[in-house]
């Protein structure tokens, strides 16, 4: 059996395995059939050949599609035979053949066909018969779920939408992820400039009650970063963010987990119904601070309140911002008065931040080698690990009251 090898990278669609496809025809009609499907961008393609004679065992695992040359230069019994022998429960076989009389079509039927496709092969008959094939496999599969981080600090002025941007750039840089940011704080939407984009799509374009979402309609409301890095932005005028809601923006974040390694959310200082969905989904609760009282204040009143939500299976862990030796406020006190160890702690460095923004450039691209950029990659390396949950879904208030023993509607 011979093998053939065609990937291409995801743009954006649910991230499966690819689809595996087992081509029998023999070597001289094969390779006007394998250019074809060579050419093809979508969907991702593991391909593999054999001849109809040959042995029916697959060491590498069954095929998803089975496509076999059916004509009169066949003993066709014998392709009937082959064809039957592999595959499994779930694989799609499609006859290629160049005699489109109806007879033909009926004997391929009977061959076990339950597909044909007409040689020479139409690019676009082919790429249609492929992506309907490889969608209904992808609802009959389950995703592959990637990780959620989000960040949030209810004092202002701590840094979340800058720690979130850096974050996520370092995943992508140093730790070659494919990422998504989501820019969930609507007061603000900072993160537009945090990577210098100017977004023609957003979130707001998934707001449509009673429409089933899927991952092309996510897909198409994401803008790429030269980074590689995607994001879903805030939308533009501040009063549109009251038309999305808690559940709408929990079945995007799943759709997204399905999409990239990394979601990155930016929850700004604002806690709201939408917070507590992004937490009961989340796999690391960012909570950021700076060496003030404000902030360690800020920090106490959000521990009180998620202690009182109970949710399950994350816990805040505490990164330091604009961290500075000798300063008035030390590590050892935040952390007293935390009761809670530091995560890590990112210097400040105002130069190579403002540096970054004139120059419209990520820190790896203007100061690849500053502390700053290198504790970035500090923090990378420790949310590389990914731990998956399943949330528990309930709003902010029912949570409070049932963690008080209380039922709301009673």
């Amino acid at each position: 059996m011979a093998h053939v090898s065609r990937s291409s990278e995801p743009t954006g669609g649910s991230r499966h395995r690819p689809l595996r496809v087992l081509l029998m025809a023999d070597p001289a009609q094969s390779r006007d059939i394998r250019a074809t499907l060579g050419q093809l961008t979508e969907p991702d393609l593991e391909m593999r050949e054999a001849d109809i004679g040959s042995a029916s065992h697959e060491a590498d695992g069954p095929a998803d599609v089975i496509m076999f040359v059916f004509g009169p230069d066949q003993q066709r019994a014998g392709v009937t035979a082959a064809v039957a022998a592999r595959g499994g429960e779930g694989t799609v076989r499609i006859a290629l053949m160049r005699d489109r009389s109806t007879q033909a079509i009926r004997e391929a039927l009977r061959a076990g066909a339950d597909e044909v496709l007409f040689l020479p092969l139409d690019l676009g008959d082919l790429a249609r018969a492929l992506i309907k094939i490889n969608e209904s496999r992808r609802l009959r599969e389950p995703a592959i779920s990637g990780k959620l981080i989000s960040l949030i600090s209810v004092t202002g002025g701590a840094g979340v939408t800058t720690l979130a941007a850096n974050c996520a750039l370092a995943l992508a840089h140093s730790a070659g992820k494919k990422v998504a940011l989501a820019d969930l704080d609507f007061q603000s939407g900072d993160l537009t400039v945090a990577l210098n984009v100017e977004p023609e799509h957003g979130i707001l374009d998934l707001n449509e009650p009673g429409v089933r979402l899927n991952s092309v309609q996510v897909e198409s409301a994401l803008t790429r970063h030269s980074s590689g890095v995607y994001l879903l932005a805030a939308p533009k005028r501040i009063e549109e963010s009251e038309h999305i809601s808690a559940v709408q923006v929990g079945a995007v974040l799943d759709l997204m987990r399905q999409m990239v390694d990394v979601v990155v959310v930016d929850l700004g200082r604002h806690i709201n119904e939408t917070s507590v969905v992004v937490w009961e989904r989340s796999d690391e609760l960012i909570y950021v601070i700076d060496p003030s009282i404000s902030a360690m204040r800020g920090a106490w009143r959000f521990l009180d309140l998620f202690g009182r939500l109970n949710i399950s299976g994350v816990e805040p862990k505490f990164v330091l911002n604009r961290w500075v030796a000798r300063h008035p406020i030390d590590e050892k006190q935040i952390v007293h008065t935390l009761g809670r160890p530091l995560l890590c702690r990112i210097p400040r460095d105002h130069e190579s931040i403002e540096h970054a923004l004139a120059r419209g450039e990520d820190l790896w691209k203007v100061a690849p080698r500053a502390a700053l950029t290198r504790s970035y990659e500090g923090l990378c390396h420790q949310l590389s690990d990914t731990h998956h949950r399943h949330a528990k879904r309930g709003g902010i208030l029912s949570k409070i009251f049932t963690r008080n023993g209380a039922n709301p509607r009673s």
